[in-house]
């Protein structure tokens, strides 16, 4: 009886060992699949911040518990420039009055109609003042309600957090910094996240055109993320050398995001993103190339 019951013991501790691994927390920015967020909806540390950008759409269905936070709050016009993210200090102020405190954990989900790229940039905006245990949802709210997984109205309510920020000084590059490094003897590489057509109307010197929408597949009406190997391929094929520096850039950094979380936490590449993007070098009437 005594063997029986320790067997039992084992049998049950391995299982919540494995469950334990199956609902592993968020220690590092990634990408969780739907499955995944559906296993820990109801965890009480668990932040879900739905940047799809629209209110109307949010309070018509969202998924349960998560916050409305349009990208365009995390954004300023800085010196007559649109489009730059705030400080870290306003940043961790929006973020903790929203209820993200330093132990939560957070899952950014927005559309495909954005290519994912707001909720990469309010996953950038959480990385860049130090708060790593960030997701983004793979599929985002398409895959999520393709799957008739739930939806709610319900607007959730949670107590205001202090936020503190830890800025993290990898993630930015300046337009000064540009100015140094493309003129150096071995030349940073620059990814213009853009559509082809604006990309071919003007871009910084030295750009490569790596198209943001690209970093996607589709099954079937849905959009999701290409696996590593995929985007590695592509990588090669275009000619980008991995091991040297790279930035990316956009219009005002928003698209840019999105080639910058998957290059830095789908592949692991250590990888830059110029925040300014192409309305500050323009507005700095800095050269370019057609």
């Amino acid at each position: 009886m005594r063997t029986r019951r320790w067997m039992t013991g084992l049998l049950w501790a391995a299982m919540g060992l494995l469950c334990g691994f199956a609902q592993s927390p968020i220690d590092k920015p990634q990408l969780v699949s739907t499955e995944w967020l559906a296993q820990r909806l109801e965890h009480s540390n668990l932040r879900i911040l739905d940047a799809r950008g629209a209110l109307p759409a949010y309070l018509q269905e969202h998924l349960p518990n998560a916050i409305f936070l349009n990208t365009e709050t995390l954004r300023v016009s800085r010196g007559g420039i649109p489009g730059q993210m705030l400080s870290p200090d306003r940043l961790a102020e929006i973020f903790g009055a929203i209820g993200v405190g330093a132990d939560h954990e957070v899952v950014v989900y927005s559309s495909s109609e954005d290519a994912f790229s707001a909720a990469t940039y309010t996953a950038l905006a959480l990385i860049a003042i130090g708060h790593t245990r960030v997701a983004v949802l793979d599929g985002g709210f398409e895959k999520w309600k393709a799957e008739n997984r739930p939806l709610t109205n319900k607007i959730p309510t949670f107590e205001v957090q202090t936020l503190p920020a830890r800025p993290d000084p990898q993630v930015f590059r300046t337009l000064e910094w540009l100015q140094q490094h493309l003129e150096s003897p071995e030349p940073i590489q620059l990814l213009d996240a853009r559509a082809p057509q604006q990309y071919q109307a003007g871009h910084i010197p030295t750009a490569q055109n790596l198209f943001l929408r690209e970093m996607l597949r589709t099954e079937g009406a849905l959009s999701v993320w290409r696996s590593p190997d995929e985007i590695r391929a592509l990588l090669q094929e275009r000619g980008v050398d991995t091991q040297r520096p790279i930035v990316t850039y956009c219009n005002s950094g928003r698209e840019a995001s999105q080639l910058w979380f998957t290059l830095r936490y789908v592949l692991g590449i250590p990888v830059q993103t110029y925040d300014g993007s192409w309305v500050e070098w323009r507005a700095k009437n800095m050269p370019i190339e057609p």
